[in-house]
């Protein structure tokens, strides 16, 4: 279990529930598809794929991860399960696509996004990588 200060759980809720988070994933997704486009194998192939219908549902996966700081693992084991049994996708694109979320982030808050600021969705996106890609063997 991770243990989140006030300060850090104050962090992570009050940004995500200000931000655009369809927008930020969006240009996440586009971020990561062109700075490593082999991630984009698992995609192109899928009808109706678009950068925007993915970034609804990572939003709606960090959602969940956001309203249960403390136990995401148990929130994303379904989630983590599709993932590693039905889509095949590489555990380490998971770190790719938060990265590129904390890029962007950093770059719509400019100078408000601080080291200590970094730091905070730094551990929560390792929180997250690391709960979507337990079921993985």
């Amino acid at each position: 279990m991770v243990h989140w200060t006030q300060g850090q759980k104050e962090e992570i809720t009050h940004a995500w529930g200000s931000i655009d988070k369809i927008k930020l994933i969006s240009s996440a997704l586009e971020r990561m598809f062109k700075v490593y486009p082999w991630t984009f194998r698992y995609f192109k192939d899928r009808h109706g794929f678009t950068v925007q219908g993915h970034a609804a549902k990572v939003s709606g996966a960090l959602d969940t991860a956001v309203s249960h700081l403390d136990d995401v693992k148990s929130h994303f084991k379904v989630l983590s399960s599709k993932h590693a049994d039905e889509l095949y996708v590489d555990a380490g694109s998971f770190h790719l696509l938060t990265d590129c979320i904390i890029i962007e982030m950093a770059w719509s808050k400019k100078d408000k996004f601080t080291p200590h600021i970094h730091a905070t969705w730094d551990k929560f996106f390792k929180v997250v990588v690391d709960a979507i890609s337990k079921q993985y063997i």
